[in-house]
């Protein structure tokens, strides 16, 4: 096992979940995907099993990971044959255009599917002049389709305007529709934070973000993972040596040095060569000592990386320090790579 870590808190993850309840009385849709947001799918699905209604992913193959009897819906509306293959009864599909729509209608079974409608990201959806013809083909034409549901993305929460112009949208394609659906989503975790309270014509939220407590949501949930890390061994370097690549760092004095096992390869650590402009350099110098901000945290303070991190390691300056203290690491699942070990946390015991 590395002496580098994601610790995941299932304590807080059931927290947020609550606070999240304590606000809504509409489902609850926990998006697992891209593998739980960094933070392990398998395990995060099956401890959400009984505290969600049921879960969102990006593609078939994620949902084939989660184990579970709830409904799944698969977000991405693009499928090929074998994916099909893969459907189980509990997959609802994403669909937006007539070409998925033959996919599916060339199985020998049944596809229940919910509508995703584009109200402005022009990525994938089916536009809004088209939704009731699409719905009254896939009626009339396609008689293994069985529709539950129609929902849309608010991909711009940060212009008020905006995003309320675009629930209006959505809202009046709702009460334009010839046909009743039962299940309705638009609030991601974004637009569950500033607009639930005005949306109420939704069934069900589809949140990620808010669930893990990414920074962006840490005032109303909890973040529930920490990379953590120990020197797997530690040194003394004297005075007026230099310290890893490059020659950046020589030491003013005799210095303990701790080689923790994170690096370029685990995405710490980037960072831009120097310009080789010696004012350019210089002031760079200044920024940085007057807020330095390694990402290693020990007792709330930042330790010092000694050098430019390496491809599997960081050089940091452990004067002071125990040889087999803990580091916080400042990264996100989302950017850490997947290989990173994770241990799950319940209570005190390891799960």
């Amino acid at each position: 096992m590395r002496n580098f870590w994601c610790e995941v808190d299932l304590d807080k993850l059931e927290y947020n979940i609550n606070k999240i309840r304590e606000k809504t009385d509409k489902k609850l849709m926990a998006v697992v995907k891209a593998n739980a947001y960094g933070l392990g799918i398998e395990t995060i699905s099956e401890f959400l099993d009984d505290k969600v209604d049921y879960f969102a992913v990006s593609t078939i193959d994620e949902a084939l990971l989660v184990k579970s009897e709830k409904d799944i819906l698969i977000l991405t509306p693009v499928y090929t044959e074998e994916d099909i293959a893969l459907v189980k009864d509990n997959y609802i599909l994403t669909v937006d255009n007539v070409e998925t729509l033959n996919i599916l209608s060339s199985a020998e079974k049944d596809f229940r599917v919910h509508i995703y409608v584009d109200t402005g990201m022009n990525r994938f959806g089916i536009k809004p002049n088209k939704v009731n013809d699409f719905i009254s083909d896939i009626k009339s034409l396609y008689k293994n389709i069985k529709i539950e549901g129609i929902y849309t993305h608010l991909h711009n929460t940060a212009n008020t305007k905006y995003t309320i112009n675009q629930i209006n949208l959505f809202k009046n394609i709702l009460d334009n529709l010839e046909e009743h659906i039962n299940e309705i989503h638009l609030l991601n975790s974004n637009g569950f934070i500033k607009y639930n309270d005005s949306v109420d014509f939704d069934t069900t939220v589809r949140l990620g973000n808010i669930i893990y407590g990414y920074d962006s949501h840490k005032h109303f949930c909890k973040k529930i993972y920490q990379y953590k890390a120990k020197a797997i061994k530690t040194y003394y370097v004297d005075k007026g040596e230099f310290i890893g690549y490059g020659n950046y760092f020589k030491t003013k004095n005799t210095t303990k040095v701790g080689i923790l096992d994170c690096g370029l390869i685990d995405k710490f650590g980037f960072t831009k060569d120097l310009k080789r402009n010696i004012f350019y350099d210089a002031a760079k110098a200044v920024y940085h000592h007057l807020k330095y901000n390694s990402g290693i945290i020990y007792n709330g303070r930042q330790l010092r990386i000694l050098g430019r991190p390496n491809m599997n390691f960081t050089l940091v300056n452990m004067d002071g320090i125990e040889d087999d203290a803990i580091f916080n690491i400042d990264m996100s699942p989302i950017a850490g790579d997947s290989s990173i070990p994770k241990k799950y946390r319940k209570g005190d015991v390891n799960v």
